[in-house]
């Protein structure tokens, strides 16, 4: 009995561990998805409605939440630095790959306001970058599971 008890245990654990890893592969999903909305919303707001770039960093960190740590430290560092290519650089080690690689050009671009071009290719590296991570989605989704599952079965036919 306390053996039978154990192994639901141990296979429930392994379905909470493949729980965790697949909202962790979804979020960086939708942290993609967001940077994709924040650069459509610096693209409008830099080269259409000419709003100022610190006003247009803070709305997007006040209005996005998954990608909030980047634009706040991207915020706190050009407020201590004053440098925005070295802000941007540094606030980058925030974001991860490949997302933050992808970013990486329009430090030097954004504060000018001379490269919309640049801007909307960044967003659509983001979007094909999201894409290709939905694609594969399927593929580690049954990775994970099969892990989680086989190591668990694993480990309960040993101590059986």
């Amino acid at each position: 009995m306390l053996k039978a008890v154990g192994a639901l245990l141990l296979l429930a654990g392994g379905l909470w561990l493949r729980q965790v890893l697949l909202q962790r592969r979804r979020e960086h999903i939708a942290l993609g998805e967001e940077l994709c909305l924040a650069l459509d919303r610096l693209q409008q707001g830099i080269y259409r409605l000419r709003e100022p770039l610190p006003q247009l960093l803070r709305l997007c960190r006040e209005e996005l939440c998954l990608s909030r740590p980047f634009w706040e430290g991207l915020l706190e560092r050009l407020s201590a630095e004053g440098d925005f290519p070295a802000a941007w650089e540094g606030a980058l080690t925030l974001v991860p790959p490949p997302y933050g690689r992808l970013l990486a050009p329009l430090g030097a671009a954004l504060p000018a306001g001379e490269r919309e071009d640049l801007l909307l290719l960044t967003r659509e590296e983001v979007y094909r970058a999201v894409q290709e991570e939905r694609r594969q989605q399927g593929k580690r989704d049954r990775l994970a599971t099969a892990l989680c599952l086989s190591t668990v079965l694993l480990v309960i036919v040993v101590l059986l």
